[in-house]
């Protein structure tokens, strides 16, 4: 429960402060290596 609570407060403040920028480098890094990445049928 404690391990939720500390997630859910993680999650709060990461969508309420500003990223540094990198931070954004390597978020959008990941998302074109995900898009990238060919999917199974």
């Amino acid at each position: 429960m404690e391990t939720l609570i500390v997630l859910v407060i993680g999650i709060f403040i990461g969508w309420n402060i500003p990223q540094p920028q990198w931070a954004k480098d390597a978020q959008n890094k990941l998302m074109r290596l995900f898009q990238n990445t060919p999917r199974k049928p």
